[in-house]
């Protein structure tokens, strides 16, 4: 018994780091939402969406299924696919019978995210397997997921059904290099429906096999005469379930992404994609590619992704270039928040990082330089072999790069403000929450207050537009300081002179108004 243990100890100690993050991240991520640290976008959107979706399949009022309010006009109802072809919502939605609320959404979230360590602790072993020290290296690798930044800063982040991505390709991976073919094209149907452009990657995941299967990476018959010839030959030797599942993968994500970007989100949206106005300058001047991708933004950017595992992706670009779809949407983008790692658009990106470190650690180790003289002697010295050298660089980079810029508590970046004491106000918005928890009253608030009101079919964010709301509440707090104050400040000064709101409450800088225009009109 304390033999197996022994052997099986990196395991149970992965386990248990697994465990910690789930139930730190949920913790956190609900008390961030309890204590008005959440937000309209992206907590309250994606909750809407996922509420309406739980009532629509227990109702059988089907017209619900991924309805919300438009997020941007506050106007009328629209389909989630109007903004995002995010559809693994839908799927969610029956997790509300456990629990309707935004709780459920979080503690998901940090859950599958956290699962995905144990992906990249199985490809570690399975890349290690001829090392004596594989299950501690595939260990090392499992907590540097743990301890990525840019992961955990995408969880704290309110809620995305894409922050999900890098857990289902880790599974993906690791189901194909077992030659699972059914789990891992289960994980690439996951993936799909977590965004619309997510497709890309899997795409060129597929190409990756193919050209995997075919050319083993060596790439010596470009010496050859007939390099033609020699491909088809390849291709015919190529073992055929392999490139069958390449072929078919390849083929199903482009098609995935193209229905979404062509026809599915115009469809819902009636225009093009609203991101497609972020690259529209590289159509009027196609040269200023080059003066972004080699900007010092990009540079750094891309440092801040792949410093946390000591650059080890590098050393495998194979692997790494398979991301190279997310890395483009992101670094020549016009919306900068997309290379800040405070958000969640980098998570289409990590698992292929991930994974790249692991194959570049290993190259590193069958290397020359691991095995020159000088090397083997400095480890003599010390008594290290190359394989705990390995470890310790992984296991002090993660740790380095999470004193920096973790989120938690021991990060100089820390954020640790939903486990200070509640803010006073919020008694007064649970008691309107209750209140007003009729799904059917239309409701319009300030964005940190939207995440508690959204359980409903009709929300007005406030800085959108508060005209159809039957009531108002708002944080004047958040009016003057909080995201879209300009808008909000604007419309919160309009409240004042409009006739049909009377303020019904005012404590603690929560002010509640309700809309009395039908009982003036029945009055008069």
């Amino acid at each position: 018994m304390l033999v197996h243990f022994r052997k099986h100890l990196p395991f149970f100690l992965l386990l248990l780091g697994i465990s910690l993050y789930s139930i730190y991240f949920s913790l956190f991520t609900i008390l961030r939402y309890q204590k008005l640290y959440a937000h309209y976008f992206d907590l309250g959107i994606m909750h809407q969406t996922v509420y309406n979706s739980y009532k629509g399949i227990s109702t059988g009022d089907f017209s619900r299924i991924l309805e919300m309010t438009d997020p941007h006009a506050s106007t009328e109802q629209v389909k989630r696919m109007s903004v995002h072809n995010d559809v693994l919502l839908a799927i969610v939605a029956p997790l509300y019978f456990i629990h309707e609320g935004p709780e459920t959404l979080l503690v998901i979230q940090a859950v599958v995210v956290a699962l995905g360590a144990y992906f990249i602790y199985q490809i570690a072993a399975h890349v290690f397997r001829s090392s004596a020290y594989y299950r501690w290296i595939a260990l090392m690798f499992g907590y540097s997921y743990l301890l990525y930044p840019p992961l955990q800063k995408a969880v704290n982040f309110d809620f995305h059904a894409v922050t999900l991505a890098p857990t289902f390709i880790l599974g993906m991976y690791y189901a194909w290099i077992n030659k699972k073919y059914g789990w891992s094209l289960l994980f690439i149907i996951l993936t799909l429906l977590t965004k619309e452009q997510i497709g890309l990657v899997v795409a060129l995941f597929g190409l990756f096999i193919m050209i995997h299967t075919i050319t083993g990476f060596n790439f010596s018959f470009m010496k050859k005469q007939n390099i033609v010839q020699y491909l088809r030959n390849r291709w015919r030797q190529a073992e055929r379930s392999e490139l069958t599942f390449a072929v078919l993968i390849t083929s199903i994500s482009i098609t995935w992404v193209l229905f979404s970007m062509l026809w599915v989100i115009p469809y819902f949206r009636g225009s093009e994609h609203f991101g497609a106005e972020y690259y529209t300058y590289l159509k009027e001047s196609p040269l200023r590619f080059f003066s972004v991708v080699f900007r010092y933004e990009t540079l750094h950017y891309v440092y801040i992704l792949l410093a946390p595992l000591g650059l080890l992706s590098l050393f495998s670009p194979g692997h790494l270039i398979i991301s190279a779809s997310e890395f483009a949407t992101n670094i020549l983008s016009a919306n900068g928040n997309m290379r800040n790692i405070y958000f969640h658009y980098d998570t289409g990106l990590t698992a292929f990082v991930f994974i790249a470190s692991v194959y570049g650690a290993h190259h590193i180790l069958k290397s020359k330089f691991m095995n020159n003289s000088y090397i083997r002697s400095l480890g003599k010295k010390l008594k290290l072999s190359s394989e705990i050298i390995i470890m310790v660089y992984i296991s002090g980079s993660a740790i380095l790069f999470s004193l920096y810029l973790s989120p938690l508590p021991w990060g100089h970046h820390r954020d640790v403000y939903a486990w200070f004491v509640q803010p006073e106000k919020l008694e007064d918005v649970r008691l309107w929450k209750e209140y007003l928890k009729d799904d059917q009253i239309r409701v319009s608030t300030t964005g940190k207050l939207a995440p508690h009101f959204t359980s409903r079919r009709y929300f007005y964010d406030f800085a959108g537009g508060y005209e159809q709301a039957e009531y108002i509440v708002v944080d004047t707090d958040d009016i003057s300081y909080g995201f879209q104050s300009e808008e909000s400040s604007a419309n919160y000064a309009a409240l004042q002179y409009d006739w049909r709101y009377i303020k019904i409450y005012d404590n603690n800088n929560i002010k509640v108004y309700k809309n009395m225009s039908d009982l003036i009109i029945n009055n008069k």
